[in-house]
């Protein structure tokens, strides 16, 4: 169970964890993944969501019941104090958990693009974009993603996504940045320092 001061970060493999081990869907878990045109996002999007509330169960305790807030967040009204957030990217699925301080996750598998300066000066904050502008050109695809999954991560944790977009992130930070493997970016943030980030994967647990 994630302590004050803490972020429980969840690695899921939506194509390789047990059958058994994924709940059953939602209602509405299930009525929005008939509406995706490829099977294994659908697969892929149940997966991640109920992978997401057996999280949540063995972080507080409890049946997780999700509700959304007027921003758009999902939020647990029945254990307010804990917090989370959810992203994915192809078969990698990532879930932090925190508590009393809201959290945000990112994962993103990198890919070839031809205008990364473009999307840099568009999104990134200036700082941001000029210092990616000033690394090497050869190493662009990867620092575009290490740089993005830590922008999204606090965007997300503060609610925001790409509405935050452009603007200087100020204030104090946790933010880390996640070794998933080669040709993976990710990263977890917080609005608050010191916060101390521990990896778990998804169908290890006893």
């Amino acid at each position: 169970m994630v302590n004050p001061g803490e972020i429980h970060v969840w690695r899921i493999d939506l194509d390789a964890v047990r059958e058994e081990l994924w709940p059953p869907p939602e209602p509405a878990e299930a009525e929005r993944a008939a509406r995706f045109s490829a099977a294994n996002m659908a697969r892929r999007y149940l997966r991640s969501h109920g992978a997401l509330r057996a999280i949540l169960h063995r972080e507080t305790g409890r049946e997780p019941r999700l509700a959304v807030a007027d921003g758009g967040k999902p939020w647990l009204p029945d254990t307010p104090r804990w917090r989370f957030n959810l992203s994915h990217s192809r078969a990698t699925a990532l879930v932090a958990v925190a508590l009393d301080v809201e959290v945000g996750v990112d994962v993103e598998w990198t890919r070839a693009h031809r205008n990364w300066e473009a999307i840099a000066g568009r999104f990134f904050p200036p700082s941001e974009a000029a210092a990616f502008l000033a690394s090497p050109e050869g190493l662009w695809e990867r620092e575009f993603f290490r740089r993005w999954t830590r922008l999204e991560a606090m965007w997300k944790a503060l609610g925001v996504g790409l509405h935050g977009a452009g603007r200087e992130l100020e204030g104090p930070w946790t933010v880390e940045e996640l070794n998933l493997g080669e040709g993976v970016a990710a990263a977890a943030a917080a609005p608050a320092v010191g916060m101390q980030v521990t990896m778990h994967t998804f169908g290890d647990e006893p």
